[in-house]
């Protein structure tokens, strides 16, 4: 099966679609493992929950409640605005519409829907691939940084000045940083000014409850402001609040997750390459491989009952996220063996 990309629907670009898989590669046999996303597979323990958190409005005091921690968890300055959004694709559709019609560059290759979402707001789209090639007659620079799919983090000079040249003329910088809570110390919050700069956080992937929709927008007071304002009332909701908080202030869990994540990814990673698989980025979340027999591997993968991540539009590449449990692990390797084998 060739890689095409009439083949998918269009949510397998995001990974997780494992009803596509199922329906394409059939569900008898053994149950599905999903590692075709980025998400923490061994998820924080949800508590039990208070009945009120389920029967009445999220409370104001509540929300601010959970931005204090979120702030405290970030490292965000106090001249800084923190935002809650369920979930921080909300935010990216939302912001374009805060602009009038303006020029975007965008480092690419990364997640797609942050061109999607300016496109569709008709705005104008340029996608770059570095920093550094950054054309001067843009008003908005959008970065992913740790980059989804390759994991590179962005180079602090850079960003600083490219958020003073945007500030001259009214731009805005925007910096995605979804995978960054395995790297909290290299996080922009902590030298990025605030004037005229937006970081996105994701809460579901390091915490693996991406179902919790939960993300925050933190910078620029004014900017930060208008995007509270259209989300309106109760954008998040109690179950979320009440579950990030606790969340947040689990500083053994953050540790022992943090060390877990990074001994699971070199234990991929080293996977992969014995498999005769050349890995071209990662974060402590996911690997990004490049073989000219991509194809095939992702198919035999799928027989067996594995999903993993195809791009499309770049055949030779597949994202691996981690795989859940001792069993997931035995299996994927024994796939990739029958596969290095049969090639």
């Amino acid at each position: 099966m060739q890689l095409h990309e009439k083949t998918y629907n269009r949510n397998i670009f995001h990974g997780g679609d494992l009803n596509w898989a199922r329906n394409h590669f059939g569900s008898d046999g053994p149950t599905w493992i999903d590692v075709s996303t980025g998400i923490n597979p061994t998820p924080y323990p949800v508590p039990d929950l208070p009945a009120k958190v389920w029967s009445r409005l999220p409370e104001t005091a509540q929300e601010e409640a959970l931005l204090k921690v979120a702030r405290e968890y970030y490292s965000v300055p106090n001249s800084a605005e923190i935002v809650a959004c369920p979930g921080t694709q909300s935010a990216l559709q939302l912001i374009p519409s805060l602009r009038q019609k303006s020029v975007i560059a965008i480092v690419s290759p990364t997640y797609a829907e942050h061109a999607n979402c300016w496109k569709l707001a008709g705005h104008e789209v340029i996608e770059v691939p570095s920093l550094k090639e950054v054309p001067t007659a843009v008003d908005i620079v959008v970065v992913v940084s740790p980059n989804n799919p390759t994991g590179t983090i962005a180079d602090k000079l850079e960003l600083l000045s490219l958020q003073k040249d945007l500030s001259t003329k009214g731009g805005w910088l925007i910096v995605d940083e979804a995978f960054m809570d395995m790297n909290p110390s290299r996080s922009a919050t902590h030298y990025l000014p605030q004037e005229n700069s937006l970081i996105l956080k994701s809460f579901g992937k390091f915490f693996g409850l991406a179902g919790l929709r939960l993300g925050f927008v933190l910078g620029d007071k004014t900017i930060v402001s208008q995007i509270r304002s259209k989300l309106g009332p109760w954008a998040v909701s109690g179950i979320a609040s009440h579950i990030g908080k606790i969340a947040f202030e689990d500083e053994i869990w953050h540790q022992s997750t943090r060390k877990n994540l990074k001994s699971d990814s070199q234990r991929l990673s080293s996977l992969l390459m014995q498999t005769g698989l050349d890995v071209i980025g990662s974060t402590d979340l996911f690997i990004l491989i490049t073989t000219p027999d991509a194809s095939s591997l992702f198919t035999h993968l799928c027989i067996s009952r594995i999903l993993t991540r195809p791009f499309p539009e770049r055949p030779a590449h597949i994202r691996f996220g981690l795989p859940a449990g001792d069993k997931n692990w035995q299996r994927l390797e024994a796939a990739l063996i029958e596969w290095k084998i049969r090639r």
